[in-house]
């Protein structure tokens, strides 16, 4: 059940035993990338968060002064080629400088929507008059670049767009028409990279400017992100010349979906920053508040919702920065610059790109509401800060392509990418090995069960191809129970090798990091189990041989963990420390 190392891409986690030294981890930040993050995190602890109040009162003009800041500290040329004006850095130092500016959700919003979706599409699709028309002034912040894909019909089905583009008489331009919506920097972008249908087929990218005749709507009054300009888009027969075609025509879907891999990829980063400051609240409020005499994070049920964020936290991080480091690492392998194979190497990591977007915004979800519990009755209002937390991290499930739609992204990849090892002879084989013995260590137990759980994971989608067929791609449950079991090995692994890595370098976080990681995979197999057994349940209607089920009980299965003892030592050493501490 292996695959040649020479062939190696996303999704190969699923069948290879990862080690330690063959992950990136955020402890190896490099001093040059941590430079970059310090200059983002003193840019918004000093120059935005104190006038956070004025982008709420929607005050566009100082957010396109903050951005134009933040080009003079080079903090939106990080991804643009040095030849444009920018710095050519890698995934990871974007996603750190990301982190650090997603301490204020709404600004982290505008400039993420300029530097990733609104300038990245042009980076890897432009032509080179394109590039140099547009890039040093999208470096400067002269121009603020946005990103047009969603309309009023077409959301998570963007082919079904309604915008059209129409060769007009003077063979020179097209005409477009049509609607979008949702579309942050609406209210004040220069520069848009707008999707429409050529002659009412063919789904094409355009660099549409805003003198070209494109009219913003007023602002959405939104439940969260309240910060940042999201309008509706008005397109009346805006004049496009024939030269500002992004891509080629009729392969748009191509700019569109692996720009969202892009954001993606990134995004995990990001929620994390979310998790962390929530958990630095909390924790402090439970240090402050008083209840029966003392400080309610003296409480068990508590220390159990502390320790529940930090775990998150360091899980989240250890899946982000693998999978960054995992596409940094083949991207590095080859010309950077190169749009076609950049492009075909991020696809090829949609599986990772999805997992992360799913698994980090549900784990912001879960930390946010944990929040607002710990603070009582003072988290539901506004005069705190966690309930501004709880609303801004609403919006994480639902954009770069809802949760749902990642969910059977990661096994329809899996079963493009691997045919031969999703078939029905291929998921018996896989069920029926004898478990791998468990190696040594303090985290042999978790290592031993991960290879189980994939052993799961692998055969039950193998069984759901060969059962289902052609019909897989409406039986939705079923495809959203496996990819619930990928996304939880992915977790797993990601966290062992973390904690392994620490162990090895001695870090004096280890032992915490090690506890999280015991804690997290005994929560995660029961997860997996209630998956597998409906998983199976589903099969065996189908024709499945109903053996299988015993089988997949007992790989599923975990022994049992004293995980109450371990998330009071995470806890404990939160409130000692006062912060997140891994």
């Amino acid at each position: 059940m292996s695959i040649p190392t020479q062939t190696m891409t996303g999704g190969q986690f699923l069948t290879t035993a990862v080690q330690a030294d063959e992950v990136f981890t955020r402890e190896e930040l490099t001093e040059e990338q941590r430079m970059f993050g310090r200059t983002a995190a003193e840019f918004m602890q000093k120059e935005v968060l104190p006038v956070a109040p004025r982008l709420y009162e929607h005050d566009w003009t100082l957010t396109r002064q903050l951005l134009k800041r933040a080009s003079e500290l080079d903090l939106l040329r990080l991804e643009i080629p040095p030849e444009y004006g920018g710095l050519g850095l890698d995934l990871i130092s974007a996603s750190y400088v990301g982190e650090q500016i997603a301490v204020n959700p709404s600004f982290g919003g505008s400039i993420g929507a300029h530097t990733s979706i609104g300038t990245l599409p042009l980076v890897y699709f432009g032509t080179e008059e394109q590039k140099a028309r547009y890039l040093p002034r999208l470096a400067s912040g002269d121009l603020i670049g946005a990103y047009a894909l969603t309309e009023p019909q077409s959301g998570s089905d963007a082919l079904a767009a309604r915008t059209t583009a129409t060769l007009a008489a003077d063979g020179r331009h097209y005409l477009l028409n049509g609607q979008k919506m949702w579309i942050t920097n609406g209210g004040f972008a220069d520069l848009f990279t707008i999707f429409a249908k050529v002659d009412g087929d063919k789904f094409t990218a355009f660099l549409v400017e805003r003198a070209m005749g494109i009219v913003s709507g007023r602002d959405e009054i939104k439940l969260g992100l309240d910060g940042s300009s999201t309008t509706a888009l008005m397109l009346d027969n805006v004049k496009v010349p024939v030269e500002n075609v992004l891509g080629t025509i009729g392969q748009g879907h191509k700019v569109a979906f692996n720009i969202l891999n892009f954001g993606r990829v990134k995004l995990g980063a990001r929620n994390m920053s979310g998790v962390k400051q929530a958990l630095g609240h909390a924790v402090k409020y439970a240090k402050e508040r008083r209840q029966f005499g003392r400080a309610i994070a003296e409480f068990g049920l508590i220390k159990q919702k502390l320790a529940g964020m930090a775990i998150r936290a360091f899980i989240g991080d250890a899946m982000s920065y693998r999978a960054l480091g995992d596409v940094d690492r083949v991207l590095d392998a080859g010309d950077r610059n190169d749009g076609a194979r950049v492009m075909r190497t991020i696809e090829g990591f949609a599986v990772e790109c999805s997992i992360n977007k799913v698994w980090t915004s549900e784990a912001l979800a879960w930390a946010v509401d944990e929040a607002v519990q710990v603070f009582g009755g003072n988290g539901y209002s506004r005069e705190f800060p966690v309930e501004r937390a709880y609303r801004d991290a609403r919006i994480t499930r639902i954009y770069e392509g809802t949760n749902e739609i990642n969910r059977l992204i990661i096994p329809t990849r899996l079963l493009k990418q691997w045919p031969d090892l999703f078939t029905a002879e291929a998921a018996r084989r896989t069920l029926s090995d004898a478990p791998a013995a468990a190696r040594g260590g303090p985290l042999a137990h978790e290592r031993a069960y991960v290879a189980q759980a994939k052993r799961v994971a692998v055969g039950l989608l193998g069984h759901a191809a060969s059962a289902y067929g052609e019909r897989l791609k409406d039986a939705q449950e079923i495809q959203a129970q496996i990819a619930d079991m990928v996304i939880e090995v992915y977790a797993i692994e990601s966290g062992i090798a973390r904690a392994e890595k620490m162990t090895a370098r001695a870090d004096h976080r280890a032992g915490i990091a090690t506890d999280a990681v015991v804690v997290y995979t005994s929560d995660a197999s029961d997860r997996i189990a209630a998956a597998a057994k409906q998983a199976v349940a589903a099969l065996v209607a189908q024709g499945v041989d109903p053996s299988c089920a015993g089988t997949v009980q007992r790989l599923a299965a975990c022994p049992p963990t004293d995980t109450i003892t371990a998330r009071r030592r995470i806890a404990d050493a939160l409130i000692d420390t006062g912060r997140y501490m891994l």
